[in-house]
C-alpha cells in the first residue's frame, strides 16, 4: 500500500516537502526551507553556522529527520542515518527557495528532478552567486508530459502558472492511484491555461495535494491578473516626472522582460544592482544596466526622467544621493521588502516618508485566490484532498465526495488505499 505523509508546509505558507513510499521507494516532492522573513529562530541577522547549517537547521526543526537523504559529511555527528538508500529521487515544482532552498544538502546519489527552466533559472542563479545552502546541487531535467518511472511509481510534471518560469506540477501514480500535487499554483497570471490543463489532466486523482497560500489572508475578491500589473507601471511611467523607483520580483523573469519593454517605449531605461544584472545576463535578456557599473549617480541626476532604479533594500541610504521626492515615486511590484510581515517593511516606509516620496503597489499575488483554488478542486474532483502551504488550510472545503484530511508534520503516514 501507498502513503503519503509531510514533512514541511503544514501549519505555514512555504517549506513544502511530500513524501509518498510504497514499499522501499520513495518519491519526495519539493526540499524547502522554511522562509518566512522575520520568524522562526532564525531572523534579525541569526543565522545558521556555514559549516553547521544543516546541523543547526535538523536540530531547530527546521529541516525533517528523514534518513538515507543527506549528505554524510554534512550531518557532523547527527544520529541520523546518511548517504542514499537507492531507492529515493527528489522532483521539485518551482525555483523558489520555500520549494527547493534544501536541495543543496541532500546526498549526490539522490537524483533531483525539475523542469528544463528550472533547473537553467538555477544554474542562472549560481552563475550569479546565488546557491543553495550547503553544496551546489545537480538538477535533472523532466521534460513535460515525459513521465519518469522510479521503481513503482510513475511521476509526470506538467508546467503551472506561477510567478516564476517552469513552475510545475506533478501526478505520481502509486498501487493506489494517482497523487496529484500542484506546488504554488495561480489561474490569474500569464498562463492560467497551463493550470487548468493540468487539473484536467489529473481528474479523479486518488488524492490532491494543493496550496492554500490565500486562505491564510481571508482574499475575498479576485486577484489582479498580471495584464493589469503591466498597465498599472505603464501609468506610474507616464504620472511620474522624475526618478521612478521599483522594487520588483527578480525570479518573476516573464514581469522583469515587460517591464523593460515596457520602460523602454516610454523612454526609460531600468538600471538593476549589479548581482540582479549578473543573473539577467546570465538568463540571456539584453541591454542589462547595472547600477555604478553602466550608470552612476552623476547620469540619474543628469536626466531622472530617463531611469527606472531598482532597489537593493540593504541599500537605501543610496537614496540620500540621488534625486528624489513628491515628483518620484517608489513601485512595489512583489519584491522585497515582501510586505507589511518583513522586518525591512517599516524601515522602507519610514525612509520614504523621509525623504517625501510616494509609494505605489501595484504587483499581484502568485498564488490562486480561495475562488481559484476551489475551482481547481472543482476540475480535479479527488478522493481526497490535502490543503497544504497554508495557515489556515481548513478554509479550503473540499466538495461532495471528496474526503478533506488536513496534514500533520513529521512521520503521520497517510495511506492512500482502503477507502471506497
Amino acid at each position: 500500500m501507498a502513503e503519503i505523509s509531510f514533512w514541511g508546509g503544514v501549519g505555514i505558507i512555504g517549506s513544502s516537502k511530500v513524501l509518498i513510499e510504497q514499499g522501499p521507494w520513495r518519491v519526495l516532492l519539493d526540499f524547502g526551507m522554511d522562509f518566512t522573513p522575520g520568524s522562526g529562530l532564525f531572523r534579525n541577522g541569526v543565522r545558521a553556522r556555514p559549516d553547521f547549517a544543516l546541523y543547526d537547521r535538523l536540530r531547530t526543526g527546521q529541516a525533517p529527520l528523514l534518513p538515507h537523504i543527506y549528505r554524510p559529511e554534512a550531518l557532523h555527528g547527527f544520529s541520523l542515518p546518511a548517504g542514499s538508500d537507492g531507492h529515493t529521487a527528489v522532483f521539485i515544482t518551482h525555483a523558489h527557495i520555500d520549494h527547493s532552498g534544501l536541495t543543496g544538502w541532500l546526498d549526490p546519489n539522490i537524483p533531483i528532478y525539475c523542469s528544463p527552466e528550472t533547473r537553467r533559472l538555477m544554474e542562472a542563479l549560481a552563475e550569479a552567486g546565488d546557491v543553495p545552502e550547503g553544496y551546489t546541487p545537480e538538477f535533472k531535467t523532466i521534460d513535460e508530459e515525459k513521465p519518469v518511472i522510479w521503481g513503482p511509481f510513475r511521476v509526470t510534471r506538467y508546467p503551472v502558472d506561477h510567478d516564476v518560469v517552469g513552475a510545475s506540477g506533478y501526478a505520481v501514480e502509486t498501487e493506489d492511484g494517482v497523487v496529484a500535487f500542484t506546488g504554488d499554483i495561480r489561474l490569474h497570471g500569464r498562463h492560467p491555461e497551463f493550470s487548468e490543463s493540468f487539473a484536467r489532466s489529473v481528474r479523479k486523482a486518488r488524492a490532491l495535494v494543493i496550496e492554500g497560500t490565500s486562505l491564510s489572508f481571508g482574499f475575498t475578491q479576485a486577484q489582479r491578473p498580471e495584464t493589469e500589473v503591466d498597465a498599472s507601471f505603464s501609468h506610474a511611467l507616464q504620472e511620474t516626472p522624475g526618478l521612478v523607483l521599483l522594487s520588483l520580483y527578480p525570479r518573476n523573469l516573464e514581469r522583469v522582460e515587460s517591464f523593460i519593454a515596457i520602460a523602454r517605449q516610454a523612454g526609460r531605461r531600468i538600471v538593476w544592482p549589479k548581482t540582479l544584472s549578473v543573473f539577467f545576463r546570465n538568463w540571456g535578456l539584453e541591454n542589462v544596466l547595472a547600477f555604478e557599473e553602466d550608470v552612476d549617480v552623476a547620469a540619474i541626476r543628469h536626466n531622472p526622467g530617463h531611469f527606472v532604479l531598482q532597489m537593493d533594500p540593504q541599500s537605501l541610504p543610496w537614496l540620500l544621493d540621488l534625486p528624489v521626492g513628491p515628483g518620484s515615486v517608489f513601485v512595489h511590484a512583489n519584491g522585497e521588502p515582501l510586505g507589511a510581515f518583513d522586518p525591512g517593511w517599516d524601515v522602507l516606509q519610514d525612509w520614504l516618508k523621509f525623504l517625501h516620496v510616494p509609494f505605489w503597489s501595484i504587483g499581484t499575488s502568485g498564488h490562486a485566490s480561495p475562488e481559484d483554488l476551489n475551482r481547481l478542486v472543482q476540475w480535479v474532483q479527488p478522493d481526497i484532498l490535502f490543503p497544504l502551504h497554508s495557515r489556515e488550510p481548513d478554509r479550503l472545503l473540499p466538495p461532495p465526495g471528496t474526503l478533506r484530511w488536513l496534514p500533520e508534520r513529521g512521520g503521520k503516514r497517510y495511506p492512500l488505499g482502503g477507502y471506497r
